[in-house]
């Protein structure tokens, strides 16, 4: 009922009469592969201007640029149109959707469907309303998206089946596979992120994160062990004592201290003199840490991991045990915070579902069932199992949902002059519009809506 309120202003005025069918229609030939609605030969530059249409083809490189803009666009909008170019429709012939499915049935078939294939890519085109123009001011967007294993921390793999209709009909349209699986956005569902963020959390309070090794005793079994330990207790043994006679030892003198070596760099970390170990094998890295544990309680064996993943070791004097565990807690805060960052840049193109969620815009689709159930479980969660349970869970997150194709099914004098056809968009839009259709039998009756299309600060107008 809020959803029918809400657009009735917009189905009640007399240009916005036969908008949606004619918007929908130039969103979908623009911001997905489809055919044009002339049913006629594909027109498609192929360079990101589909049919004379500007549309802004968005990669995981310039995310970032294009979601800051978006945040405008969809604030402004009247309501935002979306659809979704997948990998397969249905895994199976008794899987296909008819009209005669009974509600829940159809929602499981989808919901089969939604779990079983990927989105590829998204299209979203917020409509804005100029008053001084009369017109809509549209901003096509195209998403590629290829879902990829983000967090090195994550077990998990992505799998999808692929249906050769439906790979067939993308390339038949010129849709760039080769940008979609290299530069196509990856994504962590609100569920994935959530169970991320607890591991990380576990992980934090019960000091795994911080790398402070607690080994077990290295058995020294050869001479080069034994004198490998004695000579790095004397090197750290002298490395203390120069530190603890003079506490107020600077940078520049700590540089230039004559304990460092190309293995051992005295550094300055977390306000603490300490020594960056280089150029040690893995065993020789037990072993120091165990002439620390066993010999001095005043240095600390800390490793860290810089922003592209590698590890830095280091040996950190500390004043008292008191200080050890401050130490210790610091480091645990910025590997937590860290990998939280990781967990945040790895939400990809859910930031895009998120914009629009937040929003509270009118979203407007054709024959959108499987594009909501995609959206919901490739960016939400895993799909609930009842179509009562979909629809609630799916009103909280978009509570204006308008399908076009359940519009011409509803209204009875469209359903009248659409029996004998198909409820395509290109059938709506020679239906409804056949003043701007070529095949169309007869005059339309409404005055033409004006629209401009915007992409890349390009306009084109369409009317």
């Amino acid at each position: 009922m809020q959803c029918r309120r809400r657009l009735a202003p917009l189905l009640r005025a007399p240009p916005p009469k036969s908008l949606l069918p004619r918007l929908l229609s130039r969103l979908v030939s623009s911001s997905s592969p489809s055919p044009p609605p002339s049913g006629g030969g594909g027109d498609e530059a192929g360079d990101g201007s589909v049919a004379g249409v500007a549309v802004k083809q968005v990669t995981r490189g310039n995310l970032a640029e294009a979601l800051e803009e978006l945040r405008a666009r969809v604030r402004d909008a009247a309501f935002v149109g979306i659809d979704l170019e997948m990998s397969g429709v249905t895994s199976a012939p008794w899987r296909d959707t008819f009209e005669l499915d009974r509600a829940d049935v159809r929602y499981l078939k989808l919901r089969d469907s939604a779990k079983r294939f990927a989105v590829l890519q998204l299209g979203v085109c917020p409509f804005r309303w100029d008053p001084a123009k009369s017109a809509f001011v549209a901003h096509p967007h195209n998403f590629f998206i290829f879902p990829r294993k983000e967090l090195p921390y994550d077990s998990s793999s992505h799998e999808f089946l692929c249906q050769t209709t439906s790979l067939d009909f993308l390339a038949k349209h010129q849709f760039d596979f080769n940008t979609c699986f290299h530069e196509g956005i990856s994504y962590l569902s609100r569920a994935q992120e959530e169970e991320a963020l607890q591991k990380l959390n576990v992980q934090h309070h019960d000091g795994i994160s911080a790398c402070i090794s607690k080994q077990e005793d290295v058995q020294l079994k050869s001479t080069a062990d034994l004198l490998f330990t004695e000579r790095m207790k004397i090197r750290f043994n002298e490395w203390r004592d120069a530190i603890s006679t003079n506490p107020r030892v600077d940078n520049h003198k700590l540089g230039s201290n004559k304990f460092s070596t190309d293995q051992f760099q005295t550094v300055f970390f977390k306000m603490r003199p300490a020594i960056m170990l280089d150029g040690f094998t893995s065993h020789q890295l037990k072993l120091i840490q165990q002439v620390l544990r066993k010999n001095f309680r005043d240095l600390m064996y800390i490793c860290t991991f810089g922003e592209d993943g590698t590890s830095e070791k280091r040996v950190v004097y500390t004043d008292n045990n008191e200080d050890s565990i401050l130490l210790m807690k610091d480091v645990q805060d910025d590997l937590l915070r860290s990998r939280k960052a990781k967990v945040k840049s790895a939400i990809g193109i859910r930031h895009v579902i998120d914009l629009i969620a937040s929003e509270k815009k009118l979203i407007v689709g054709h024959s959108c069932f499987l594009d909501i159930a995609q959206v919901y479980s490739k960016f939400i969660g895993p799909l609930p199992s009842s179509i009562k349970e979909f629809a609630l869970a799916i009103n909280r997150i978009f509570p204006y949902i308008v399908d076009t194709r359940h519009l011409m099914s509803a209204g009875d004098a469209v359903q009248r002059l659409m029996r004998q056809k198909s409820k395509s968009l290109s059938s709506a839009f020679s239906l409804l519009c056949p003043a701007f259709h070529p095949t169309a039998p007869e005059a339309s009756i409404l005055a033409p809506v004006k629209i401009e299309v915007e992409a890349d600060e390009t306009t084109y107008g369409l009317s």
